[in-house]
C-alpha cells in the first residue's frame, strides 16, 4: 500500500514540476549568435537578452503556445489516468496519451522548421546571400524535448501497468542501468553548468526572474546540444569515431577481464607495450609493407598480451591480486617506454650503452614507420582518389552472406569461409569503378584510420569467443563462480593466464591506432602517447555492461562527448573538463546501480522478479480458462 501511495504522490509531484518547466522553458530557438546569445520562444512570449528580432514572430509563437496547452492537457489527463483502479484501462489511457504526445511533438517540429524555411526562403528571394540569412543556428529547445521525453515516459509507464511489466524492465536491466546513470550524470552536469556559467548574452545584465530562469534553461539545453552536435555532421561522426576507436580496444580488454572475474587495471601499461612492439616491427623489420603492416599489428597484440599474461601468471602461481600487479606493471611499462625513446646513450658502471630507437632531435620520439607499412586513413579506403570504393561494402555483404548461408557447418569453418569471402570481396570491390564523391576539407582533416576496422573485428572476436565457444563459456563460468568452475573441471590457473593475456592483447591493439595509423599526428612512437585511454576503458566497459554492443556504443558516446567538448569550449567558454566530470559521474552512478532497486543489479533478485511474473501470467491464464 505504501509503495502504491508513494508512487502516486511521486507521479503527481513530478508532473507538477514538469508543468512548471514547460511554462518557463524555451521551446524553440529561431536565431542564435555564435557566442550563444539567442532569441528564445516560450509559450507566453519571446525572451532575448540582446533583444534579437526575427521576421514574422507570430509564426513561431503561435505554434509553441498551442503545443504548450496541448501538453499541459496531456499532463492533467495522465495524472487522472494514473489513479484509475483498473490496470489495463490505465495502461490503455497512458498508451493513447503517449501516442498523442509523440504526434504533437512531430507536428511542433514540422511547423517550426516550415516557419524557418519560409523566412529564409523569403530572404533568399529578396537577394540575401546564403551566409547572411536572418535565421541561423536555429533548433528545437528544452520545452519541445521535454514533451518528447514525457511522451516516451508515458508509453513506458503504460507498459509497467500490465502484468509482468516490471519483469519486462528488469529483463533489459543491462540497458536500463547505463541509461539511467547517464540521465543522472546529465542532470548533475546541468546543475554544474547552471551554477557556474552565465547565460549566453546575459552576462552583466539584470533580467526579470522568469526571463533569467528561461535563459538558464536555454544555457543547459544549448550546452548538451553542443556536446552532441558531432552526431549531425559527417566530419563530427569521423572525429567521434577517431576518439572512440582506441576506447573500443581498451573497453573490450577491461570487459574481457571482468567477464573472467578479473579486474585488469593495467590497460595503460599493456597499451604502452603494444605501442613499443608495433614500433619495433614497423620501423626495424625489413620487407615489403604488405608483410610488415600485418606483422606490426600482431606485434601490438602480442606486446599487450605479454604484459597482461605476467600479472595473470603471478595470480595463478602465487595468488597475487591482479589489481596490484597490473598497477605495478603500468609503472614498469612507462619506464621502459621512456628508456627506449628519451635518449640514445646511457651509462652503466662506466660503460656506455647505445640504443638505436630514438630519432634525431630533442623530442622524445622514435623513427617514423615507412609509408608502405602504415595503416591508411579510413577515408582513403572508402573513397580513394575522390571516388567511392565498393571494396568495403562488397566485403561486408559477401562475409555476411557466406556466414548466413553455411549454417550447417561448425562455427570455426563458417568464420573461416566468411573471412575468405570478406577478403575476396575487398579485393574484387577495389577493381570496380565507383561514383565520384565530394569530400569537404573538414572531413579530409580527420585522421581516422583503418584501425577502426580492426576494432570491429575485435568486437566480433569478443562476441564469438565468449558466447559461442567452449573456452569462452569456461571463462564466463570462472567469472560467475570460480569454485563451481573448478569443481566442473576448469583449470583456474591456466584460464586466469589466458584471460589476462587476451585482455592485454585487445588493449595492445589500440596501439595500431596511434603508431601504425598516425591517430595523433605522426606514424611513430611519441612521448605524447595517450595511455590514459587505458583507464578510460574501465568507464567504457562499465557503461557497456561488458557486452560488445554496449562497449561499442559507450565508446562512441565518449567519443561524441570529447568531440563536442571542443565546440563547448569555443562557443560558451565552458571547459572540456565537463566531459571528464560526466564520465566520472557515469561510472559513479553505474557503480551504485543507478540508485535503482536491487533487482536491477542483482541477478538473483532479477530471477525472482521473472519467476513472480511467470507465476502471475500462469495464474491469470488459469483464471481465464476457468471462466
Amino acid at each position: 500500500m505504501f509503495g502504491t501511495t508513494f508512487s502516486r504522490l511521486l507521479f503527481v509531484v513530478s508532473n507538477t514540476v514538469l508543468l512548471g518547466l514547460l511554462a518557463l522553458a524555451p521551446w524553440t530557438v529561431p536565431k542564435r549568435d555564435f557566442d550563444g546569445a539567442a532569441l528564445l520562444v516560450t509559450p507566453f512570449g519571446m525572451v532575448s537578452p540582446r533583444a534579437l528580432q526575427v521576421p514574422g514572430p507570430e509564426h513561431f509563437l503561435g505554434s509553441v503556445t498551442l503545443g504548450f496547452w496541448v501538453f499541459a492537457l496531456l499532463v492533467v489527463l495522465a495524472v487522472v489516468s494514473f489513479f484509475h483502479p483498473n490496470p489495463r484501462r490505465r495502461a490503455q489511457m497512458l498508451y493513447i496519451l503517449g501516442g498523442i504526445g509523440l504526434a504533437v511533438f512531430a507536428l511542433e517540429a514540422v511547423l517550426f522548421y516550415q516557419a524557418v524555411y519560409s523566412v529564409n526562403s523569403a530572404a533568399l528571394a529578396a537577394g540575401t546571400e546564403a551566409n547572411r540569412l536572418p535565421l541561423k543556428r536555429y533548433a528545437l529547445s528544452l520545452g519541445a524535448y521535454l514533451g518528447l521525453f514525457y511522451s516516451l515516459a508515458l508509453l513506458l509507464a503504460a507498459r509497467l501497468q500490465l502484468p509482468a511489466g516490471l519483469a519486462f524492465l528488469v529483463r533489459y536491466r543491462g540497458v536500463v542501468v547505463p541509461l539511467f546513470s547517464l540521465l543522472l550524470a546529465s542532470l548533475f552536469g546541468m546543475l554544474v553548468v547552471a551554477l557556474l556559467t552565465p547565460a549566453p548574452g546575459a552576462k552583466g545584465l539584470t533580467l526579470p526572474l522568469g526571463n533569467a530562469i528561461t535563459a538558464k534553461l536555454d544555457l543547459v539545453t544549448y550546452t548538451f546540444q553542443l556536446l552532441f552536435s558531432p552526431l549531425v555532421s559527417l566530419p563530427g561522426w569521423f572525429q567521434s569515431l577517431l576518439l572512440a576507436t582506441p576506447l573500443i580496444f581498451t573497453g573490450l580488454g577491461v570487459a574481457f577481464g571482468f567477464r573472467a572475474g578479473l579486474f585488469n587495471i593495467g590497460a595503460p601499461g599493456q597499451l604502452t607495450l603494444g605501442a613499443i612492439s608495433c614500433m619495433l616491427v614497423g620501423v626495424y623489420m625489413p620487407g615489403p609493407g604488405w608483410l610488415v603492416l600485418p606483422l606490426s599489428i600482431v606485434a601490438a597484440a602480442l606486446g599487450g598480451a605479454l604484459w597482461g599474461a605476467i600479472p595473470g601468471w603471478l595470480k595463478a602461481r602465487f595468488g597475487a591480486h591482479e589489481v596490484i600487479n597490473t598497477i605495478m606493471m603500468n609503472y614498469i611499462a612507462s619506464s621502459v617506454f621512456l628508456f627506449i625513446i628519451s635518449s640514445n646513450e646511457y651509462k652503466f658502471f662506466g660503460a656506455t650503452l647505445r640504443l638505436p630507437f630514438k630519432a634525431e632531435g630533442f623530442e622524445a620520439r622514435s623513427a617514423e614507420i615507412p609509408e608502405g607499412a602504415r595503416l591508411p586513413f579510413l577515408l582513403s579506403t572508402l573513397a580513394p582518389q575522390g571516388h567511392l570504393s565498393w571494396a568495403v561494402p562488397l566485403a561486408v555483404v559477401l562475409a555476411l552472406g557466406v556466414y548466413a548461408f553455411f549454417r550447417r557447418l561448425d562455427l570455426g569453418r563458417r568464420l573461416l569461409l566468411a573471412a575468405a569471402a570478406c577478403l575476396a570481396g575487398f579485393v574484387a570491390g577495389g577493381f570496380l569503378p565507383g561514383p565520384p564523391v565530394e569530400i569537404s576539407p573538414a572531413l579530409r582533416s580527420v585522421r581516422l584510420n583503418d584501425s577502426f576496422f580492426i576494432a570491429v573485428v575485435a568486437l566480433f572476436f569478443y562476441n564469438f569467443y565468449l558466447f559461442r565457444t567452449a573456452g569462452g563459456y569456461e571463462l564466463r563460468a570462472l567469472g560467475f563462480a570460480p569454485k563451481a568452475a573448478e569443481y566442473a573441471g576448469v583449470n583456474i590457473g591456466r584460464k586466469t593466464i589466458l584471460a589476462m593475456a587476451i585482455s592485454g592483447a585487445l588493449v595492445g591493439l589500440a596501439a595500431t591506432h596511434y603508431v601504425a595509423g598516425g591517430g595523433i599526428d605522426e606514424y611513430r612512437l611519441k612521448q605524447s602517447l595517450p595511455v590514459s585511454v587505458g583507464f578510460d576503458g574501465i568507464a567504457v566497459a562499465l557503461m557497456g555492461q561488458n557486452t560488445p554492443t554496449g562497449v561499442a556504443l559507450s565508446a562512441l558516446l565518449f567519443g561524441v562527448l570529447l568531440t563536442g567538448g571542443l565546440q563547448l569550449n569555443l562557443q560558451l567558454g565552458i571547459s572540456r573538463e565537463l566531459v571528464t566530470v560526466l564520465q566520472a559521474l557515469i561510472v559513479l552512478f553505474i557503480a551504485a546501480g543507478g540508485f535503482l532497486p536491487r533487482y536491477f543489479t542483482d541477478p538473483l533478485k532479477a530471477a525472482e522478479v521473472e519467476t513472480e511474473a511467470k507465476a502471475s501470467r500462469e495464474a491469470s491464464h488459469t483464471g481465464k480458462e476457468a471462466c
